[in-house]
């Protein structure tokens, strides 16, 4: 089986950038927002209840790094307290429609340690869609689904 492969350089830089991703966003640390292009969209595709592994908060899209900073605050630094992690796993990349574009694909396993020892809290897989920018590669597009489903 074969399989479309970036040139390494650019995969290299994708991986660097998609890892700072969930360091940056644990903490709520505002250059969580240098990772997007400036009209980038994050989307919480769907939202079981806390009791069956969701966050509690609503699907919802972000367009903008206002609104991603936005996020760090009000949800990462006040809501989560930075004591959220993600642990991303089994990334990978493909090209995308043109040499400047590539998607991400991942699964992140999130732990929660708010009431003292870490008990998992979700799960999900994302789906992330890159953009080489003057500044390097960035993340135009993060959508999110958490198990379960739902209907």
């Amino acid at each position: 089986m074969n399989f479309e492969r970036l040139p390494i350089h650019d995969e290299l830089a994708i991986r660097d950038l998609f890892a700072r991703y969930g360091h940056l966003a644990d903490v709520g640390n505002p250059a969580f927002v240098e990772l997007f292009t400036e009209d980038a969209t994050w989307t919480r595709a769907n939202s079981p209840p806390q009791s069956q592994g969701g966050s509690g908060l609503p699907p919802e899209t972000l367009r903008g790094r206002d609104k991603l900073r936005t996020m760090m605050t009000e949800v990462m630094q006040k809501r989560f307290k930075g004591l959220v992690r993600h642990q991303m796993t089994d990334f990978y990349v493909e090209p995308g429609e043109t040499a400047d574009d590539a998607i991400g694909h991942s699964r992140a396993l999130i732990t929660d340690w708010r009431d003292g020892p870490g008990k998992i809290a979700m799960f999900g897989t994302y789906t992330t869609r890159f953009s080489r920018t003057p500044a390097g590669w960035r993340i135009r597009d993060v959508t999110v689904e958490v198990l379960p489903k739902g209907d």
